[in-house]
């Protein structure tokens, strides 16, 4: 019995050791509860600046070349000269394109002789008149009928017309535009369309603005324009639409703009905008910082010192981007949360990130 005891007692004594130890582990590898845990939240900012807020007009144009012929010959015949290339740099003046003149060189000659014999007859008639004494200047107008003098210079002068149609010159100073090519000794028929001659040295966008920002625009405003690859020109108003389109409610600007660059080509399509109005106040911070509360009341929260505080502001002039702020407690300077600011409270400690600032956190291993 006594045996049989000890052993009972020998393993209530071990197992109670084993709980012991077990415990003891346990309470070795729990982690310690930290005393502060940082739950400051990130909160982005950017500073307010008193800068002036611009309110504009945009539109899309097409750009369009302040002066463009198309060149089509008067008359028919066979090319001799062809200077009718796409893409070509036309002086005024130059030679575009040129028949073969000889048919129109007979012409001319033959309506020069009928022209000296016309004359002849009618000096003849003249001096005859004046013998007889009845020369006056009724009678000179029907002796240039009677001796054909009259009709033959018609002739000679449309022979010499003709003979001008021969060549195509360059009204302006521009450039070719064929879409077809023209191969010298073709035969071309009067009237048909050859190709087009661009003066793009000025260009021409209009722009379809609504109805009721037409009022809002003047000549001579500038305009800012943005082309296709993202370079900027600047142009001025030229004209506005004295009617409006009933369907769509809009009037179009002509807009005019110097291409000395040749940055614009025609048909580019360009976007642009018109300065209308400017607002300035004491402060202008981007439109994201502002918040609604209920009731309607609107706030944004300025950095104090690590601790964001909320001040009730009531926007002067506001834009899809900015707004412009006339409150004492606001100030070119502040800083002003403009991210992860929506669940904010007054008074709240925050980890201020300024807008674009990379942030890298320490890792421990």
């Amino acid at each position: 019995m006594n045996f049989k005891n000890t052993a009972t007692l020998l393993s209530v004594f071990m197992l109670s050791l084993t709980l012991s130890a077990c415990n003891g582990s346990d309470d070795r590898e729990r982690p310690e509860r930290p005393d502060d845990v940082d739950i400051r939240p990130d909160v982005t900012f950017v500073i307010a600046d008193d800068r002036p807020l611009h309110i504009y007009i945009e539109s899309q144009g097409v750009a369009e070349p302040i002066r463009d012929i198309t060149v089509r010959p008067r008359i028919s015949g066979f090319i001799a000269e062809n200077n009718l290339k796409d893409g070509e740099l036309v002086q005024q003046g130059e030679t575009i394109l040129a028949f073969d003149d000889q048919e129109w060189q007979y012409q001319l000659q033959q309506a020069e002789n009928e022209y000296e014999t016309a004359l002849v007859a009618y000096n003849i008639e003249t001096r005859q008149r004046q013998n007889r004494g009845g020369n006056d200047g009724n009678g000179d107008r029907m002796v240039r009928i009677s001796t054909g003098l009259a009709a033959a210079e018609m002739s000679m002068e449309r022979a010499k017309l003709d003979l001008s149609y021969t060549a195509i010159k360059a009204p302006f100073s521009g450039e070719l535009s064929v879409p077809v090519a023209v191969t010298s000794g073709a035969y071309i028929s009067a009237g048909s369309e050859l190709g087009r001659l661009i003066d793009d040295s000025r260009l021409l966008i209009r722009f379809d603005v609504l109805e009721s920002e037409l009022n809002r625009l003047s000549r001579g405003m500038a305009v800012e324009l943005t082309t296709p690859s993202g370079q900027q020109k600047v142009g001025e108003i030229r004209s506005l639409a004295p009617v409006v389109d009933f369907q769509s409610k809009t009037g179009q600007v002509v807009v005019e703009v110097d291409n000395s660059d040749r940055l614009l080509r025609v048909g580019m399509t360009v976007e642009g905008r018109i300065r209308a109005e400017t607002h300035s106040g004491i402060a202008r911070v981007p439109r994201e910082s502002i918040l609604e509360r209920e009731g309607g009341r609107t706030l944004l929260f300025k950095l104090n010192n690590n601790i964001v505080e909320w001040v009730y502001v009531d926007p002067e002039f506001a834009t899809s981007e900015w707004a412009i702020i006339n409150h004492n407690e606001i100030a070119p300077g502040d800083t002003i949360a403009v991210g992860r600011h929506f669940a904010l409270s007054h008074l709240q400690q925050v980890r201020p990130r300024m807008l674009g600032q990379i942030v890298r956190e320490d890792v421990v291993e």
